[in-house]
C-alpha cells in the first residue's frame, strides 16, 4: 500500500487490481499492499471480507484468493431461498439474463434461508434453470434456527432441511434438558462432516420450551422469526411508571372531543383497539370525517425500555388464535386501547370531504376522546347489509349509514385514480378452545370492513401529504411501480396456461411495451376475470410479479393504492412505523425543529428494520397457517387413509406442484408422483387451474407440509367418496 488509504473502498480497489495479475494468499496480498499497523490491518481484513461477500473474490481450499470468475471457477455466488419442502433457489442475473439454480435438500450443506452461498457442480438443464450444490456459506442472513436437544450433547434440527448438526459449549449444555427446543446462533464455517452430516459450532440464544409444552409449535415458529411473548425485566419495570387512566394534566393542549359520537369497529376478539371514528354530514351534503388514533407516543418515551423493545420487535405478530404483541398487555389492551366508556388520548385527523368523495381539507391535532361503543364487524354488517339493528346500536344507525355512503364514494374515487383490486387470499383459521384447527375459510371483507379500510387509508394519505408538503423527516409506506419485464412474464404465463384470453393479455402487454399503461389499466384487466373460477390464481400471479410494499424515509407513492402520498399512521399499538409517524408529529407541533432534524440520519435504518420485521411477521403467520393445516390433515389422515379430496392446481414448477383443496388446505405433489400420475393417465398434460382429486400421502409437522398423491385411476373423477 504505497500511499495512505482513506477508505475501505480504496483498499478494495487495490486488492482487486492486485488479484488481476494472479491468485494470492492473504499474506501475499498484505505484503503487496504494504499493510502495516493495527488500524490499517483491520481495514484490510474488512475490505477483503466485503469483497468476498459481494462475490468479487473467491477463497479456495488451499487458502488462495482469486478474482471470482464464473467461467474459470465454474461456480456462482448468491442469496439462497429455501422453501418449506426443502428446495433451495439462487437467482443470478448476468447480461440481462436471469438463471434459476435449484439446490436439493441433501445438497444444502448447512445453508439456511437467506444465506449468501457459493454453488458448485452446476448442471444446466433448461436455458434459465440449473441444478447445483452448496459448496460453502459466505454470509449468514440471521444464523439463528431451532434445534431440539436429544441429550448427551446431541442436537436434532427441528424445522430446517439438510443433514446438519451442531456442537455447543459444555457450560451451555448444563442449562438445558432433553426434549427442549432452543434457538441457536449457528456459525457459517463448517468444522467437520460426520456420517454425512455437516457439523457447525453454535451457541444457545434462547430456550423456546419443551417439545411437550402446549403451543410449542407456534412458539417455535415465533422464535425462528424473533418474536417472543416474554418481555425484558427493564420493560416490566417501566410499566410500573405508566398510569392506568388518563390524568387531568394530560388534557393540556388537547381538543376535548368526549362529547362527540365516537365509536370503534373491530373484529369480535380484538383487544388492542387503536382507531375510532366519527362523522358529521353538513346541510350542503359535505362530510366531516374524523379518525382518532391512540396516542401511544404520549406514554412511550423515546429510547425508554418500552420504546427500544418496540423498535426491536417492529410489529405485533398474529399467529392463529394467539398474539405476540409489540407492547405488553398493560399498554396494548389497557391505557392505549380505545376501550368503550373510558377517556383516552388520541391524535385526530379531521377531514372535510366533498359530496363526491374528494378530500378538500384536513387538520391533524392532539385530542382526548371517550368511545361511546365498541362495535364489531358482524353486527355493523347486520345494519348495513341486512337492515337489522342489534340491541345497543339504535343511536348509531344514522351515523353508520352516512359512513357507509361516504366509504363507497371514497372507494370509487380511488378506483378512478388507479387503485388495483387484487383478490384476497387471506385465510382465517377457525379453532377449538384448545387451539385445534376446525376449518379454514377465506377471510371476507364486507361493507363494515371496507368502511374502516377506506377511512384509515384516507387518514394515512392525509398525514403523508401533510409531512411531504412540510418537507420534514417522516416515515412513508411505499409501493413501487412494477417491473415491466416481470409483469409481462406473468401475463405471458396466464396466456400460455389459457387462464386469460390471448386478446386481453396481448392488449395489456402492448400498452406496457409502448409505455402507455398505468395502474387503472391493470385494474381493468383484473376486473374482467373477477367472476372467473381461477380469478385468485390470476390475481396471485400478477401480484407476485410486483415488489412488496415497504417503509422508507422518502415519499415515493403507493402504486397498488393509486396514491402519491401514503404512510402508516393508524396502528401505533401494533406497528412501530406508525409510532414513529406519531413521534415525528410531536416536535413539529412543539416547533422543536432541531429535534426533528436529528431523525434524518436515523430514519433510513429504522425503516429498513421495520420492513424486515414486517416480512418476518408475515412469514411466521404463513408458517403457522401451514402448521395448522398440517395438523388438521394429519388428524383426517389418521381417521381414514382413503378419503379423496377435490382441489385445484394453483402453482406448477419443474420441482413442485401446489394444490389447494376445496377446504382451503394447500399441499404439494412431488415431480416423481406427478410423473407417475400422468403415466397412469396416458401422459395427459395437467395445467394451472385444473380441478383434480387427491389423497393424502404424507404429513410433516416439523416442516409444516402436506404431500398429496394424485388419484392415479382418473385425475378428474373420484373413484371413491370425496371429502370436500
Amino acid at each position: 500500500m504505497t500511499k495512505e488509504i482513506q477508505s475501505i473502498g480504496d483498499i478494495k480497489t487495490e486488492i482487486m487490481s492486485d488479484l488481476e495479475l494472479k491468485k494470492q494468499t492473504i499474506d501475499e496480498i498484505r505484503k503487496a499492499l504494504h499493510v502495516r499497523g493495527e488500524f490499517m490491518q483491520a481495514s484490510f481484513i474488512d475490505a477483503l471480507k466485503e469483497l468476498e461477500e459481494e462475490g468479487k473474490v473467491y477463497l479456495d481450499e488451499d487458502g488462495f484468493y482469486k478474482k471470482f470468475d464464473y467461467k474459470q471457477l465454474g461456480k456462482v455466488q448468491g442469496k439462497i431461498y429455501i422453501n418449506n419442502i426443502g428446495k433451495g433457489f439462487v437467482f443470478i442475473e448476468n447480461n440481462g439474463r436471469k438463471t434459476k439454480y435449484l439446490v436439493n435438500e441433501n445438497h444444502l450443506n448447512g445453508a439456511l434461508d437467506g444465506d449468501v452461498v457459493v454453488l458448485k457442480d452446476i448442471n444446466h438443464g433448461k436455458t434459465n434453470y440449473a441444478t447445483a450444490k452448496v459448496e460453502k456459506i459466505i454470509k449468514r442472513a440471521k444464523g439463528k434456527t431451532i434445534f431440539e436437544y436429544a441429550g448427551d450433547g446431541e442436537f436434532i434440527p427441528y424445522s430446517i432441511h439438510g443433514n446438519v448438526t451442531i456442537i455447543c459449549p459444555k457450560e451451555e449444555l448444563k442449562k438445558i434438558v432433553k426434549g427442549q427446543r432452543v434457538l441457536v446462533n449457528i456459525d457459517k464455517e463448517k468444522i467437520a462432516t460426520i456420517e454425512n452430516k455437516a457439523v457447525f459450532e453454535a451457541h444457545i440464544d434462547k430456550i423456546v420450551g419443551h417439545k411437550d409444552d402446549p403451543d410449542i409449535e407456534i412458539a417455535t415458529i415465533a422464535a425462528e422469526h424473533a418474536f417472543f411473548k416474554d418481555f425484558p425485566e427493564d420493560v416490566i419495570e417501566q410499566l410500573e411508571t405508566i398510569p392506568d387512566q388518563v390524568l387531568p394534566e394530560d388534557f393540556d393542549n388537547r381538543n376535548d372531543l368526549r362529547h362527540c359520537n365516537i365509536f370503534t369497529i373491530d373484529g369480535k376478539d380484538t383487544k388492542d383497539i387503536d382507531d375510532a371514528i366519527s362523522i358529521i354530514k353538513t346541510k350542503d351534503d359535505h362530510y366531516i370525517l374524523s379518525v382518532h388514533i391512540a396516542d401511544v407516543s404520549h406514554y412511550i418515551k423515546e429510547n425508554s425500555p418500552l420504546d427500544l423493545e418496540a423498535r426491536k420487535r417492529g410489529t405485533s405478530a398474529y399467529l392463529a388464535s394467539s398474539v405476540i404483541p409489540m407492547f405488553p398487555h398493560q399498554i396494548s389492551n389497557g391505557i392505549c386501547s380505545l376501550n368503550e366508556g373510558v377517556d383516552r388520548l388520541t391524535k385526530t385527523v379531521e377531514m372535510y370531504i366533498s359530496p363526491n368523495g374528494e378530500i378538500l381539507d384536513y387538520q391533524i391535532y392532539d385530542s382526548v376522546i371517550q368511545s361511546k361503543k365498541q362495535m364489531n364487524y358482524d353486527e355493523v354488517n347486520q345494519i348495513l347489509i341486512n337492515k337489522n339493528t342489534p340491541k345497543g346500536y339504535e343511536t348509531f344507525v344514522e351515523d353508520l349509514q352516512i359512513m357507509n355512503e361516504l366509504s363507497k364514494k371514497l372507494n370509487a374515487r380511488r378506483q378512478n385514480e388507479g387503485k388495483v383490486d387484487f383478490a384476497s387470499d387471506e385465510i382465517k383459521i377457525i379453532t377449538s378452545p384448545t387451539g385445534e384447527a376446525l376449518e379454514f375459510e377465506t377471510r371476507k371483507q364486507n361493507q363494515a370492513e371496507h368502511l374502516i379500510e377506506n377511512f384509515m387509508i384516507a387518514a394515512n394519505s392525509c398525514v403523508a401529504e401533510y409531512y411531504k408538503w412540510l418537507e420534514t423527516p417522516q416515515v412513508y409506506r411505499v409501493h413501487g411501480t412494477p417491473n415491466d419485464d416481470n409483469l409481462i412474464e406473468a401475463l405471458q404465463t396466464l396466456k400460455k396456461e389459457k387462464l386469460c384470453s390471448k386478446q386481453d393479455v396481448d392488449s395489456l402487454i402492448n400498452k406496457i411495451k409502448n409505455g402507455h399503461y398505468n395502474s387503472a389499466d391493470l385494474n381493468a384487466f383484473l376486473d374482467r376475470f373477477k367472476k372467473d373460477e381461477n380469478y385468485s390464481i390470476i390475481s396471485h400471479l400478477i401480484l407476485t410479479s410486483m415488489s412488496k410494499a415497504k417503509y422508507t424515509s422518502t415519499c415515493e407513492g403507493h402504486y397498488g393504492l393509486g396514491l402519491n402520498y401514503y404512510t402508516h399512521f393508524t396502528s401505533p399499538i401494533r406497528r412501530h412505523p406508525d409510532l414513529m409517524v406519531h413521534r415525528l408529529t410531536n416536535p413539529y407541533q412543539k416547533y422543536d425543529i432541531p429535534k426533528l432534524l436529528t431523525y434524518y440520519h436515523t430514519l433510513p435504518e429504522m425503516c429498513e428494520h421495520d420492513s424486515f420485521m414486517e416480512r418476518e411477521a408475515d412469514q411466521a403467520e404463513k408458517e403457522v397457517l401451514a402448521l395448522k393445516m398440517a395438523e388438521y390433515m394429519q388428524r383426517k389422515f389418521e381417521e381414514d387413509h382413503n378419503y379423496i379430496y377435490e382441489g385445484r392446481i394453483i402453482e406448477m414448477t419443474p420441482y413442485d406442484t401446489k394444490i389447494k383443496l376445496k377446504n382451503q388446505v394447500i399441499g404439494h405433489v412431488t415431480p416423481q408422483d406427478l410423473a407417475r400420475a400422468k403415466a397412469s393417465n396416458h401422459n395427459r398434460k395437467l395445467k394451472l387451474g385444473e380441478k383434480v382429486f387427491v389423497l393424502v400421502k404424507e404429513v410433516s409437522i416439523p416442516h409444516r407440509i402436506i404431500y398429496f398423491n394424485l388419484n392415479y385411476k382418473e385425475l378428474s373423477k373420484p373413484t371413491q367418496k370425496v371429502l370436500k
